[in-house]
């Protein structure tokens, strides 16, 4: 289920543009009153709405060999969101993959993430030799980290008044939920895209202080080959927010 474009608010299309565009590096194009922010295969857009409320999360996905490239170069730019002294997360078995999370516009509680499962991607950042680009290995040299090693969106964060009910209505839908889910918080979708379900008024993890909102948002995807069996159509989550899966 790759996720091919996000339509959602911010509270200031101005800064939400000069993050992107400036400390991330990414295309940007600024219409009245909306931004379009290129990430990869995915394109995100940005409504301005002052008034609304609530923290965003969105995840990019990166090759795992350039995970420690993305550490140096988030570690000099915005910085590094933790949970106490750990900023570097494994998830678990069933997910393959580690993150880490940075702070973005507007509040929001941005990631990348590696997942080993998928196959590796031949982009910008690619060197040939998995320790070309390892910092612990003697006589080898990091390559820079860039926008063209963020490849794609790989999750959206949607708040929902029921996470149980919603995530049992897209399990039918061949959209299915991912281990160590709960009452407040459900993953669900496949490798190659996913959505996080959350109750209202939880936080961001690794934060104590940014919070899950209800802004409007729109998700399409693209049924792919991690993820046969899904039922392409229109899904609406709660008001506002919505996912739509192409064939």
């Amino acid at each position: 289920m790759e996720i091919m474009s996000v339509d959602t608010v911010t509270r200031s299309t101005a800064e939400t543009a000069a993050y992107y565009e400036t400390v991330l590096g990414l295309s940007v194009r600024k219409e009245i009153g909306a931004v379009e922010v290129t990430v990869g295969r995915s394109v995100i857009r940005f409504r301005e709405d002052p008034d609304t409320t609530g923290d965003q999360h969105c995840a990019f996905l990166i090759d795992d060999d350039r995970f420690d490239a993305a550490r140096a170069f988030l570690e000099a730019g915005p910085g590094l969101l933790g949970d106490g002294d750990r900023t570097e997360f494994e998830a678990q078995a069933a997910w393959n993959a580690r993150s880490l999370y940075f702070p973005g516009p507007d509040r929001s509680v941005l990631e990348v993430i590696a997942r080993r499962d998928l196959p590796r991607n031949l982009g910008a950042g690619h060197v040939t030799g998995a320790k070309a680009s390892s910092p612990h290995v003697p006589g080898t040299q990091l390559v820079p980290f860039g926008p063209g090693d963020l490849l794609s969106v790989s999750e959206v964060g949607i708040a929902v008044p029921d996470v149980v009910a919603t995530a049992d209505r897209l399990t039918e839908a061949g959209i299915g939920r991912y281990p160590a889910g709960s009452a407040t918080f459900s993953p669900t979708g496949h490798i190659d895209g996913m959505l996080i379900l959350v109750s209202p008024g939880r936080t961001w993890f690794p934060t104590s202080d940014r919070v899950v909102g209800e802004p409007p948002v729109t998700v399409i995807a693209q049924a792919g080959a991690a993820s046969r069996g899904v039922v392409p159509g229109q899904y609406e989550l709660a008001p506002g927010r919505i996912i739509v899966v192409r064939p």
